[in-house]
């Protein structure tokens, strides 16, 4: 018998009696169950059949289930997301026009050599960066090593997926790097900030 592991080539599980959802549309686009091993269910794309299967022991499996159908998961809101950035040691500014009026929520993460920065001006307007550690202006950078556009909860999403460590299309730290972070932020005008390196 084929040695059963996630992410094995559903192909390979020739014994398996895959099964659609009952839910299956006319195209049938779904994923298909069958049962393996003694305690285990391999799920695969039915789009897909020879691709990955992923298999869970089915008691977790039957754990989500019945989760789902009670409605006790949910995507986490942005106010989750925001949460996760705080204790992250993210620093959240609070930007007002002449009016006094908010323009946006900035956040600021100085880390790892670089600095990530976060801007809400709405739902569905948000954009997260990550900067070098040398940016003087994070609101208007010239240079930006990463950066995400849109829905709120989806670039927070993404930027709290994104790795202190490294920085996607980046050397790895010790390769090449900017120079450590020292100095602070002081407030210029109302909603902007520059950056204050240090002189010793």
């Amino acid at each position: 018998m084929t040695d059963i592991r996630n992410g094995m080539p559903a192909g390979l599980l020739s014994a398996a009696r895959w099964r659609k959802g009952s839910r299956s549309g006319a195209y049938g686009n779904c994923v298909e169950v069958t049962p393996v091993a003694e305690d285990h269910t391999a799920i695969r794309d039915s789009k897909a059949p020879s691709g990955p299967a992923l298999v869970f022991p089915r008691a977790a499996l039957t754990s989500l289930t019945r989760a789902v159908r009670a409605g006790t998961v949910h995507a986490p809101s942005a106010e989750d997301l925001l949460r996760v950035l705080v204790l992250r040691g993210f620093e959240f500014l609070h930007p007002r026009d002449a009016n006094g009026d908010l323009t946006a929520v900035v956040g600021v993460r100085a880390h790892h050599d670089v600095i990530d920065v976060v801007r809400l001006h709405a739902e569905d307007d948000a954009i997260a960066s990550r900067l070098p550690a040398d940016t003087l202006d994070v609101l208007n950078p010239t240079l930006v090593l990463w950066q995400r556009t849109g829905w709120a909860t989806a670039v927070l999403r993404q930027l709290v997926d994104l790795a202190d460590e490294r920085t996607p299309g980046m050397p790895a730290r010790g390769e090449a790097s900017v120079s450590p972070l020292r100095g602070c932020w002081v407030p210029t005008t109302p909603g902007r900030a520059r950056w204050l390196p240090a002189t010793a």
